[in-house]
């Protein structure tokens, strides 16, 4: 149902684009399109509970939905033989430099290549479970000034206020989830996953090291992925020198 209203939302912010859309030639940018969207009076926040969130993304339960969401994307996640790239990125500067990676392996013709992150399949078709963790706002919503928080410009009252331990744990959960989806994806391709990290300048504590490393070495013991550290922002997946491999030789976070 949530989901159902969402669309509908969508088509009418798009309705409300195409109204606009006009104005570009008098120097309004893309950017400033998406902006007036997402302040639009149609937009509505998702105000959830941090307990429910928690428990929803506590399980294989919420694992298996990914996979499922990724698949609808990308059906050779569960083809034999398919080597498949998962990607980490953690700290300021990492997230593009972990998007050209996905999209250099992606582009690979040579033999059947994948590369996912927990965005979603492919740098651009994200998974409508990653959306909803957008529409819940939950680090804006851990971040209050007078009562109110802030999204898109617009403040609002939020029925169900959330800590910053809460919002880390949302997302460290979700991370996790993600990560365990590589066992489904080595059961089916009969690979083991290849796991990819930017964490150049991440902190202790913060999402990568406090919950997806450590899922990673447990999926690493197992088997299901084989986990490659860049040494700096352009490492290129063809060239093995630029990679530390193992979660033993992680690079040590900062402080916090």
């Amino acid at each position: 149902m949530r989901r159902s209203l969402h669309a509908v939302a969508i088509v009418a912010i798009l309705l409300a684009l195409l109204f606009v859309m006009p104005l570009a030639g008098c120097g309004t940018t893309g950017g400033a399109r998406t902006s007036e969207a997402q302040s639009s009076p149609l937009y509505k926040p998702v105000f959830m509970a941090a307990s429910s969130k928690v428990a929803e993304t506590s399980g294989q339960d919420f694992t298996r939905e990914l996979y499922r969401e990724a698949l609808a994307y990308e059906p050779l996640l569960d083809d034999p033989g398919t080597q498949v790239s998962m990607g980490y990125w953690s700290a300021a500067g990492n997230h593009g430099s972990l998007a050209r990676v996905l999209d250099t392996i992606n582009s690979t013709t040579t033999s059947p290549q994948k590369a996912i992150w927990d965005e979603g399949a492919t740098s651009s078709n994200q998974y409508p479970e990653y959306l909803d963790m957008l529409e819940e706002h939950w680090y804006e919503r851990a971040s209050p000034k007078d009562g109110k928080v802030t999204i898109y410009g617009k403040k609002y009252t939020d029925p169900n206020p959330v800590s910053l331990d809460e919002a880390n744990k949302v997302w460290g959960q979700y991370s996790q989830r993600y990560a365990d989806m590589a066992g489904l994806i080595k059961k089916a391709t009969g690979k083991p996953v290849e796991a990819w990290c930017f964490i150049q300048g991440a902190k202790a504590g913060r999402i990568f090291y406090a919950y997806e490393l450590p899922e990673l070495t447990g999926l690493e013991k197992s088997g299901d992925v084989q986990v490659f550290f860049a040494k700096t922002p352009d490492a290129n997946p063809a060239n093995p020198a630029d990679w530390i491999q193992g979660t033993a030789n992680a690079p040590a976070p900062l402080p916090q």
